[in-house]
């Protein structure tokens, strides 16, 4: 191997000067990503530490991968898990198996924090190396779209669909909801009903022909499943979207609450299990993705 792999540090200007560039040569942009970005993006306030690796040759940056620190709970355990974000290698360094060994180095490197698990969602490029040849695993995702139609909306409700957290590994919502704000506070939308929450942002969409004003949701917090009617008509009401967006993994047991749902264009959750005890749910929605 003729680079090495090493910590960088996104608030050293020289880093991020670094970074932004090589991103845009691996993405094919003459726009950089803003300056602080990457540092504002792992900054996420958990109990371990985000942290981005780089692949070093001859003194140039050639390759980069985030990892992004997020809390969850299993039942009564609390677990880290890492997202692999911001993964980029130039383009004249590509076939050195760069992204292989910064990821490979990111499970020594989490397995030793005690961390429970890498995940994230793949691109199409990634997902196929994550997969056949780094051990992780793919998790569907689904996709909810619900229109603001009275008659219509209602239907989509479970009849007889209880909260079920048993079993199920749960993120730390409020952690990112308030990292997500941080970032965006003029987008991010907080909505609540009784002990209930939901969180998302409003962007306007073009479709058929039009811009539209859709609301994604990034993330719920349910006391009761009751309350998630209640939060849909505050979104609608509130907000006035014209259509309510879910993208979820396939086994958060939130989605028995609702029906329709179908396959996405996206690829599904990517996960790696450092060692943790397995479990039936990984609750997850887009919200928690670097990029949302």
């Amino acid at each position: 191997m003729s680079y090495s792999i090493k910590m960088a540090d996104c608030n050293d200007p020289a880093t991020d000067l670094a970074l932004r560039k090589l991103i845009a040569a691996a993405y094919h942009t003459e726009v950089l990503i803003p300056e602080k970005h990457l540092a504002a993006q792992v900054d996420s306030h958990a109990s371990m530490q985000s942290f981005f690796l780089v692949a070093e040759e001859n003194g140039e940056v050639i390759g980069c991968n985030g990892f992004l620190a997020n809390d969850f709970y299993l039942n009564d355990t609390h677990y880290v898990g890492y997202q692999s974000c911001w993964a980029a290698t130039h383009p004249l360094h590509q076939g050195k198996k760069v992204f292989s060994s910064l990821t490979n180095e990111a499970k020594t490197i989490t397995k030793e924090k005690g961390a429970g698990f890498l995940y994230g969602i793949a691109n199409d490029q990634s997902n196929p190396i994550l997969k056949n040849k780094l051990d992780f695993i793919e998790i569907p995702a689904q996709v909810l779209r619900i229109p603001n139609l009275p008659l219509i909306k209602n239907n989509y409700f479970q009849k007889g669909a209880s909260v079920n957290y048993n079993n199920a590994c749960v993120i730390n919502e409020e952690q990112v909801r308030a990292h997500k704000y941080a970032q965006t506070p003029g987008l991010v939308k907080l909505v609540k009903f009784n002990e209930s929450w939901l969180w998302g942002k409003l962007i306007m969409k073009k479709k058929y022909g039009i811009k539209i004003p859709v609301f994604y949701v990034g993330g719920v917090q349910l006391k009761e499943a009751g309350d998630l009617e209640g939060l849909m008509k505050q979104v609608f009401r509130l907000h006035k979207p014209w259509f309510l967006q879910f993208f979820s993994c396939s086994t958060n047991s939130f989605n028995g609450l609702l029906k329709g749902w179908k396959k996405p264009k996206m690829n599904g959750f990517i996960f790696y299990n450092l060692g943790m005890r397995a479990f039936d749910h990984f609750n997850l929605m887009i919200g928690v993705l670097d990029v949302f």
